[in-house]
């Protein structure tokens, strides 16, 4: 499986971040630009939220041509700029692709000093994606 150029892009330059106080620095300035970007109010539902977060965040899913894109958001600017790393990262892969999917792609970001309970909502996250990929299409 080849992972996409931007999910290989987060692992590189998340580790050239010395200090752990610089990398929670670019996470939330990643989450900033992301909140910056448009997610419209109509995705903020029950439906698109992802349950059990501390933080509000919601997920769009969408499939073409057997690839899926994942649209996100959250109320945290942290949680957000963690959003948009895995959203972006792994858009763009096929059902096979996001199945082959391990935890280890998750702790290559090197983000679980950020507290342990943000890196498992990262991986929550993408058991998340991998269900939502498996899933049937909906006419919503």
């Amino acid at each position: 499986m080849t992972l996409l150029a931007a999910y290989q892009a987060y692992v590189e330059s998340l580790d050239a971040i010395d200090g752990e106080a610089e990398r929670l620095d670019a996470i939330i300035n990643l989450g900033r630009r992301h909140h910056a970007q448009a997610f419209p109010d109509a995705w903020k539902t029950d439906a698109n939220q992802m349950h059990g977060c501390m933080s509000k965040v919601w997920i769009v899913h969408q499939r073409q041509d057997g690839r899926h894109t994942f649209h996100g958001h959250s109320d945290s600017l942290i949680v957000n700029g963690l959003v948009a790393v895995m959203t972006e990262s792994f858009s763009g892969l096929t059902r096979a692709e996001l199945a082959a999917l391990t935890l280890d792609h998750v702790r290559r970001f090197r983000l679980g000093a950020l507290t342990a309970q943000r890196q498992v909502g990262m991986m929550a996250m993408l058991k998340h994606f991998q269900r939502l990929a498996k899933a049937p299409l909906s006419s919503a």
